[in-house]
């Protein structure tokens, strides 16, 4: 005979008709289905994100794929299929983007994991190229110790492994650095 504490019985009556439903699951078993540790907070597609500081823009975040998790040791945003992240300075004009084909928001730290493909386009046309980079909000930082590629507006190539930058893109330190310089001769003949 089994264990009546393992067997959860129960009778409903639907327009004169008695059913029974039994379930023979442990309790160990109906836990770990039901855990919400597991199951994402919030989730949606395509959606987009607007960060404001005092009723101006600062940031807007479009993606295809997005799920926020809380557990007891982290809380995060997961944008599996990546997205793009556009900034604004206080007069509205585009500060820079930033794509990736995979990105993370560590929420209570203010800082972005993105990788696969990740592109920043400064507002002077300055790009970086990498396959992984960070962004960190909270000290206003962008950096990489990743094989990293800059293309200057007037096409300058720089390589390198690993940078660091304002998140404005105007003070870049490119570590390991490969490339062409060209320097304007301002000395008089």
């Amino acid at each position: 005979m089994k264990n009546i504490n393992n067997i959860i019985k129960s009778i409903v009556i639907l327009s004169g008709i008695a059913m029974l439903l039994s379930c023979e699951n442990s309790i160990k078993e109906v836990q770990s289905i039901t855990n919400n540790e597991k199951a994402p907070e919030r989730s949606g597609k395509d959606v987009e994100f607007i960060f404001t500081d005092s009723t101006r823009i600062k940031y807007r975040a479009f993606a295809v794929e997005f799920i926020e998790v809380k557990t007891e040791d982290a809380e995060y945003q997961d944008f599996p299929k990546g997205g793009k992240i556009t900034s604004y300075d206080d007069d509205g004009t585009v500060a820079g983007q930033i794509e990736a084909n995979y990105a993370k928001h560590f929420t209570s730290d203010q800082l972005w994991e993105l990788r696969n493909k990740v592109v920043a386009i400064s507002d002077d046309g300055k790009t970086i190229n990498t396959e992984l980079m960070y962004w960190d909000q909270g000290k206003g930082l962008i950096y990489s110790d990743q094989y990293v590629r800059i293309t200057t507006d007037d096409g300058q190539v720089l390589e390198g492994i690993g940078f660091s930058s304002d998140d404005k893109m105007n003070k870049i330190t490119l570590k390991k650095v490969t490339g062409e310089v060209y320097l304007n001769d301002e000395t008089e003949q």
